[in-house]
């Protein structure tokens, strides 16, 4: 099958919703012009999250770095794209990426904005004891998560639910919300979008609850949630202190 060439777009990214997301996009035979992945992407599915340097590798789709992309288009070296899909991907992008495609860059944040901004958004949304969050498509610009909406869709948070049992949630959502809006760019149809109702809240969530560290002086509830919420694996397990030693607590 021969790649298209009729859509002209850059795909920045990894995780499971990227790989999904790029995906999607290869079996309606529209290929990228370029795949950035995530730092931590070195081209190997683990127990956790695919490659989607792997999968570009397979489709023979270019790849490069931000930070190699960056310089590509300061040295006029790379065509103005139409879009870029900004999906999964843990990177901040410089300015200069920012103002490049014709249509801006597509995101999608694991809450219902301008709620939950930055990091950790599912982790706290537990800590927090919140019945609901979501996924929300939006326009990047220069401040973390101010862009415009584009579409939110919301899920429940059940009372046993792990980061984990999120993560996967959103997964599934945010790729319902990306086929719907890259079905729209396909077709040639207009991406609405709007700007947030009211003020924004600070951009605070820059790291885990309590820095991962469980206080046994919190009330019961609050402990659960905390437990609940840091149990996300690959990654370390909640910790604790016992005078000046850290624990791990490990099931």
């Amino acid at each position: 099958m021969k790649k298209s060439k009729i859509k002209n777009y850059i795909f920045i990214g990894g995780k499971n919703l990227g790989v999904k997301s790029l995906e999607f996009m290869i079996r309606k035979n529209i290929y990228p012009k370029i795949v950035i992945p995530n730092k931590d992407d070195f081209g190997k599915d683990n127990v956790f999250n695919k490659s989607i340097i792997k999968f570009a590798r397979k489709k023979k789709i270019k790849t490069t770095s931000l930070k190699n992309l960056s310089k590509l288009i300061n040295k006029k070296k790379i065509a103005q794209p139409d879009i870029i899909f900004c999906i999964g991907s843990t990177q901040i992008l410089p300015k200069n990426i920012l103002k490049f495609p014709q249509k801006g860059i597509v995101n999608i944040h694991p809450s219902l904005l301008p709620k939950y901004r930055g990091r950790y958004s599912l982790v706290h949304a537990i800590f927090n004891g919140e019945k609901t969050t979501g996924a929300t498509a939006h326009f990047l610009s220069k401040t973390i998560d101010t862009g415009k909406i584009i579409l939110k869709k919301k899920f429940k948070i059940k009372h046993s639910d792990t980061a984990k049992d999120l993560y996967d949630k959103f997964t599934r959502t945010g790729f319902l919300i990306f086929k719907i809006i890259a079905n729209q760019w396909i077709k040639g149809k207009k991406i609405k979008s709007y700007s947030h109702k009211g003020k924004v809240p600070l951009y605070k969530n820059k790291s885990l609850p309590n820095l991962g560290i469980l206080n046994w002086n919190w009330k019961t509830k609050k402990i659960y949630n905390f437990l609940r919420a840091v149990i996300h694996e690959p990654f370390l397990p909640p910790a604790m202190y016992i005078g000046k030693n850290k624990y791990y607590l490990c099931k």
